[in-house]
């Protein structure tokens, strides 16, 4: 929905909430630390890093490797809090296309892995999954646990993210084509720690003219009001763009649909992960080409970080961008360390991480 259109239909949604002017009123002030780390011990090359906090505090990085012609999904390990990691075991590896791992620990010990998990035949993918293998050592070993979801082309599916509902059940959403320009953001519920799903509802946009891809949530609270932030990548102006949502039922609806950040005419960002501190504000990383003389998506990108207090009657207002790695930088992933400092992750050569933190006024 590009142009003068895309635009009108946003403000109708939002009031006229936009990233431009950003907000200068913000209760707090974001700082990017120059405490660049790897993810894993030896920094060996990876892309598409993510991270989960276990209960027994060791944080586990994810990423993406390409041994031998095939891909395999890798797992290391932090005991100290995130500043160093040591590679730890391997999910799976496949000469298809295994990518986008995300993980949770379900319960104490219990972690699940979902990932893409398509076979690729002569003119492409010729069948689409998102796959979820379980631990039960957190994190040391793996088995299959189910199909989460699977479909025939010609549209796909990718990029599975996961969180615990209030009552403990797994939450997984990803993203689903139903045309070359309309892709959404499924849900699907697992009751029994990712062994058995419910059907996927769409959550937003099922028919908009939009592609919305690559969500992340966050909890946080508005005005006392328990609530989750989504961001997600969409195509309102032809290339990328940065959207929120917000649902105040755990994940079931979602509403407030407004802009996170836009890039220059003609540039991208996409991309995004979203993380909370303890008072509710927030921070959302995503990779743009906004600096770049070339536009090539996904080339030329640097990762940004931009920064917001909690919602306030549905309202966010978010920070001017600030630059945590510079291109060419890939994937960003973000989560929170402690009340007031996040870990950002990236694929710079390898996957490598930095902290940002959050001071509040």
């Amino acid at each position: 929905m590009p142009g003068h259109l895309g635009q009108k239909v946003l403000n109708a949604l939002t009031g006229g909430h936009s990233n431009h002017p950003p907000g200068q009123n913000l209760p707090g002030r974001g700082l990017i630390n120059e405490d660049e780390r790897p993810l894993s011990s030896p920094p060996n090359r990876g892309t598409y890093p993510r991270l989960a906090r276990l209960s027994d505090g060791s944080i586990l990085s994810s990423f993406t490797q390409f041994p031998e012609n095939q891909r395999a999904l890798c797992v290391a390990r932090s005991t100290d809090n995130g500043r160093t990691f040591e590679l730890l075991s391997e999910v799976t590896r496949a000469a298809g296309d295994v990518d986008n791992m995300f993980l949770l620990e379900a319960a104490p010990g219990v972690v699940l892995a979902a990932f893409r998990n398509h076979d690729i035949g002569p003119d492409g993918p010729s069948h689409f999954r998102i796959t979820v293998c379980r631990s039960m050592d957190s994190g040391r070993t793996w088995k299959f646990a189910s199909q989460a979801a699977e479909k025939k082309p010609p549209f796909g599916i990718w990029e599975p993210f996961m969180r615990l509902g209030r009552r403990g059940e797994v939450q997984l959403t990803y993203s689903q084509e139903f045309a070359h320009n309309n892709q959404c953001t499924m849900l699907i519920v697992s009751q029994d720690q990712g062994s058995t799903w419910t059907q996927p509802t769409c959550l937003h946009g099922n028919n908009d003219p939009l592609r919305d891809g690559m969500n992340g949530i966050a909890k946080t609270i508005d005005n006392g009001r328990e609530a989750l932030v989504m961001a997600f990548e969409t195509t309102r102006y032809g290339p990328f763009n940065i959207e929120a949502l917000i649902s105040y039922d755990d994940g079931a609806t979602w509403q407030k649909r407004h802009e996170v950040f836009r890039p220059k005419h003609g540039h991208n960002a996409g991309s995004p992960q979203i993380a909370s501190f303890a008072d509710g504000s927030l921070v959302v990383a995503f990779m743009t080409d906004e600096d770049s003389s070339q536009v090539e998506w996904v080339k030329h990108a640097a990762i940004k970080v931009v920064f917001a207090g909690p919602p306030h009657n549905g309202q966010i207002q978010w920070s001017a961008p600030s630059v945590v790695s510079p291109a060419s930088s890939f994937w960003p992933g973000v989560m929170a360390l402690d009340h007031h400092t996040a870990l950002v992750t990236y694929d710079r050569g390898g996957p490598l991480a930095k902290t940002v933190t959050w001071q509040p006024r």
